[in-house]
C-alpha cells in the first residue's frame, strides 16, 4: 500500500514522505485462495463420484429389467412346449449322457428330472422353442443360451416333491446371467407347471 502526501504548489505536483508499505491482505488472499480452490475441488469430486454411482446403478437397474424380461420369456417358451406337447431334445435314448441315468422318452413327463440330473439339469431353449438338454451340475454352464447381447439364459428343470408327482408337475426356473462393470449377475423367476 502506498502511503503519499500530494501537495499542489503553482500548478505543479509535489509528492512528499513517498512510502511503500507492505501489507498482510497478500498473504491472506492466497490463503482464501487455496482454501476456494480445495473446497471447489472437493465439491466437483463429490458430484462426478455422485454421477457416476447414478449411472451405473442406472445400467445395473435396465440390465436387471431385461434380464427379468427374458426370463420371463424363457418361462413363456417353457409353458408354450407343455402346451403344444413337445419332446426335449439332446437325450441320447438307449445311450444317455453319462449325468444322466435313464431317461423313458424325450418327453418331459415321462422323465423324473431329479434322480436324472444332479443337482440341477440344465435346459436351453431353441429358437423354434422346443428344450434342448445342455447338461446337469450345479452351476449354469458356459454354453448357456446367448439371448441378447451380454446376457445368456437357461432352464433349470426340476421333479415337484412327493412320489408321483414328476408325472403331473414341473419346477421350472429360468436363469438369466450377465455381467457388467461390477462383476457377474443373475436373475431368477421359478414357476410350477402342471400337465395338461
Amino acid at each position: 500500500m502506498f502511503n503519499n502526501q500530494l501537495t499542489i504548489d503553482n500548478g505543479q505536483l509535489t509528492i512528499l514522505n513517498f512510502k511503500f508499505q507492505m501489507s498482510n491482505e497478500k498473504g491472506q488472499s492466497l490463503m482464501e485462495l487455496i482454501v476456494v480452490i480445495t473446497v471447489i475441488v472437493f465439491v466437483v469430486g463429490a458430484l462426478t463420484f455422485a454421477t457416476i454411482a447414478s449411472l451405473r446403478n442406472a445400467v445395473f437397474a435396465q440390465n436387471q429389467a431385461q434380464a427379468t424380461k427374458l426370463a420371463q420369456e424363457g418361462i413363456e417358451r417353457v409353458r408354450t412346449d407343455r402346451d403344444r406337447k413337445a419332446a426335449i431334445t439332446g437325450f441320447q435314448l438307449g445311450s444317455p449322457p453319462a449325468d444322466v441315468n435313464s431317461w423313458d422318452d424325450d418327453d418331459l413327463w415321462s422323465n423324473q428330472i431329479s434322480s436324472n440330473c444332479i443337482p440341477n439339469c440344465y435346459f436351453n431353449i431353441s429358437t423354434s422353442g422346443v428344450l434342448q438338454y445342455i447338461g446337469a451340475g450345479a452351476t449354469v454352464p458356459l454354453y448357456a443360451e446367448p439371448i441378447a447381447p451380454g446376457f445368456k439364459r437357461v432352464v433349470v428343470l426340476s421333479d415337484e416333491a412327493g412320489s408321483g408327482f414328476y408325472r403331473n408337475e414341473k419346477k421350472v426356473t429360468v436363469v438369466v446371467i450377465w455381467t457388467d462393470f461390477s462383476g457377474p449377475h443373475e436373475s431368477k423367476l421359478t414357476t410350477i407347471l402342471r400337465k395338461l
